[in-house]
């Protein structure tokens, strides 16, 4: 007899416990349920296995089938990752290339020449462009009261604590104490972690009729809406005014009987005219017919909850982005705002994506043509105010750009498009002016610099060919910014708006720090090496223009200077873009000591800017961390370049100073304030202190208690 007919076949005994029993080796009575599975509360998970049915062909024929088709879907998984992963290789190398050998996209005039990688490449060199970029360490901070935080590389926190000579002199055993810095700015160094409770700042809610008692007489209501609809500043276009009006008619006829999230926004929009009222005149007395902001924050936030905002499909998106555009201008005095604000981000594009606000609404259906431009306005800024805001705490950003593709708004008046209209117009050329045309040109800008933010906190190893590939491609994507929104020096706008001047800064400073931030990596290279020597002069060139801009807004600002009446428009996303500049400078010069490189034009010009920029920081050190810590590490840094090469570089300031048209890019303007100072170093330097003063820069934010 053979092995197979002397196999006994074992009985086939039915299970004696419950699956759950014997997934936890319980003991079980075999009830239906069981008193364990009772005990547990899990009655409804308490089944027995049936008797298998043993020697049952199909069952195994099933089985093995099922086993080879998970088989085969994990191998063909694996083939597709790789071919994937290799055509994004090929396709990434291929489009740097062609980038650079047809030269697709130009430098800018007013910018270096297209950048391609330097002659004179060593092995060494030339083994590391081919084969990738190492990537760079997340910097992990840890603050004197033990808090850790995680801050991006191209943060400017970071970029200082690449610089040696400024490193040991930040710690407390170089005297730099944190404890003596002052705590008055919208963005603190150590930020505190959010309160417990709601990210609205609200722990409980109140019922509707209670929520109305808030609420301003008509006429002072009436004067606060006319207000926000007729200011362009800070106005984001979220709310269609012509069908916010009709709406608003309707609420006076009945409030109580008004949606609770309507009211939410009517509350946000509220304090948003009560804060623009309030900022020009932000030190005089308040005005007794102007309410409270605190308490039409409050109430925003409490219709928004008892709305229930998390599962509401209209009105509560525009109610939070505008209630927390409200907070961000008001409690900039609060340490802990940085980071409630960015939970609160968080929460708003929860909600977008849920409402599927991230897709192009023309491909779903049942969305009008009215609600699919109101849904991309929306979105654009969303998807702005994330870049920023998460740039600006030095984190990734919070939308997967991966999985969007909603379009730009169209270059449409309000009165282009209303509810019921069966197809959209099209859109108007970008030369006309339209309230949502700002927002509509930054789009490309902002989508470029996100690009840009993604590609260096990669963890992938980044390729200097896609490096210099996303250089050409951000200059020609600000290439096509309409001409009425390209840079332009603040003295020769006397027929524009203080508005239209703070959206021109505003765009180029972002496109300038998408430069910056592409090349920041290469800074930190020898000097001696030029295969990135294009990047490090990009990215030092870029910095320049930022602090030209900087002070060109000084100046401008200063009293009888074009916005010395508006100077209060300038706010904290702006300074933390010059901070970056002078930060990337310092490190710049960092390198060049270590290297003893210090006596070209370049390092000549970064010397007189940081001397420039230093004054403005140091006006303001007493009303900001950041501007105290951007002082001490300028003066440093100054310090340090005078003591090692003081003769070259005195020399090479004289003849800097002989032509510095030469040196001053012709295509910025507004450079020629700081021209005429390095020229003249005997005329009287800009009155920066009194501008600071007046201005209270950077720290905008309002005590608004």
């Amino acid at each position: 007899m053979d092995a197979v007919s002397r196999r006994v076949e074992k009985r086939n005994r039915p299970p004696l416990s419950c699956e759950p029993c014997r997934t936890r080796k319980a003991k079980c009575n075999r009830g239906s349920p069981c008193d364990t599975c009772i005990k547990r509360n899990q009655p409804s998970s308490c089944h027995y296995a049936a008797n298998v049915r043993r020697g049952d062909a199909s069952s195994k024929k099933n089985n093995l089938t099922d086993r080879l088709r998970n088989l085969e879907t994990l191998v063909s998984s694996f083939a597709a990752q790789d071919l994937v992963v290799q055509q994004r290789a090929r396709i990434d190398g291929n489009s740097a290339m062609t980038a650079i050998n047809n030269h697709a996209v130009g430098a800018m005039p007013s910018e270096q020449p297209s950048l391609t990688p330097g002659p004179g490449l060593n092995d060494s060199s030339q083994i590391k462009i081919q084969k990738g970029l190492d990537p760079e360490t997340p910097r992990i901070r840890q603050t004197h009261d033990g808090h850790v935080n995680y801050v991006d590389s191209s943060h400017w926190l970071s970029i200082l604590e690449d610089i040696r000579e400024v490193r040991e002199h930040l710690s407390p055993e170089g005297g730099f104490l944190q404890q003596d810095m002052p705590r008055s700015s919208g963005v603190s160094l150590e930020p505190e972690l959010p309160e417990v409770g709601s990210v609205l700042g609200l722990d409980a809610s109140k019922s509707l009729d209670e929520i109305l008692t808030s609420l301003p007489p008509r006429p002072i209501c009436d004067r606060l809406l006319s207000h926000y609809f007729n200011t362009r500043f800070q106005v984001l276009g979220v709310i269609h005014p012509l069908e916010f009006q009709k709406e608003y008619e309707s609420f006076w006829e009945a409030p109580s009987k008004a949606p609770a999230l309507w009211v939410a926004l009517l509350f946000s929009v509220l304090s948003m005219a009560a804060i623009l009222l309030r900022l020009p005149r932000a030190h005089e007395p308040d005005s007794e017919s102007t309410p409270r902001v605190k308490v039409l924050q409050q109430r925003t936030a409490e219709c928004l909850v008892l709305g229930r905002f998390a599962t509401a499909n209209a009105y509560a998106l525009e109610a939070l982005i505008l209630h927390l555009q409200s907070r961000f201008l008001s409690e900039g005095k609060s340490t802990r705002a940085p980071v409630n604000l960015w939970f609160e981000m968080g929460t708003i594009i929860r909600l977008a994506i849920r409402m599927g606000y991230h897709r192009e609404p023309s491909k779903t259906p049942g969305i009008s043509p009215f609600d699919a431009e109101m849904r991309r306005r929306v979105w654009v800024n969303i998807f702005q105010v994330d870049a920023l805001m998460s740039f600006q705490m030095g984190l990734p950003s919070m939308i997967p750009t991966e999985y969007c593709d909603a379009q730009p708004p169209r270059n449409l008046e309000y009165s282009d498009f209303w509810v019921g209209m069966d197809t959209l117009p099209p859109s108007r050329p970008l030369s006309a002016d339209t309230p949502i045309l700002y927002i509509t040109a930054k789009a490309g800008v902002m989508g470029m610099f996100k690009k840009i933010v993604a590609h260096t906190q990669s963890l992938a190893s980044p390729t200097y060919d896609r490096t210099i590939a996303l250089d050409l491609e951000a200059r020609e994507v600000y290439r096509k910014v309409p001409e009425i929104l390209q840079r332009r020096d603040v003295g020769r706008c006397f027929l524009d708006t203080s508005t239209r001047i703070l959206e021109r800064c505003n765009i180029e400073l972002l496109y300038l720090k998408s430069i910056i931030i592409l090349h920041r990596r290469f800074v930190s290279y020898e000097p001696a090496t030029p295969s990135f020597e294009t990047s490090r002069r990009a990215c030092a060139e870029a910095a320049l223009d930022m602090l030209s801009r900087q002070a060109d807004l000084a100046q401008a600002s200063q009293p009888g200077g074009r916005l010395h009446e508006d100077r209060w428009m300038l706010g904290s996303l702006m300074a933390h873009d010059f901070l970056l500049a002078a930060m990337v400078l310092c490190l710049d010069l960092s390198v060049r000591l270590r290297f003893d490189n210090t006596t070209d034009d370049l390092a000549s010009r970064t010397y007189l800017a940081l001397q420039t920029s230093r004054q403005v920081w140091t006006a303001t050190s007493s009303l900001s961390p950041e501007a105290h810590t951007a002082a001490f590490a300028l003066d440093l840094m100054l310090r340090k370049v005078s003591e090692k090469n003081a003769e070259s570089l005195t020399q090479h300031t004289a003849a800097s100073a002989i032509d510095m048209a030469s040196l001053v890019d012709p295509g910025l303007p507004y450079a020629d304030l700081m021209s005429d100072y390095f020229q003249f170093p005997s005329t009287e330097t800009p009155d920066v202190a009194a501008w600071n003063r007046d201005m209270g820069f950077p720290s905008l934010f309002l005590d608004l208690e």
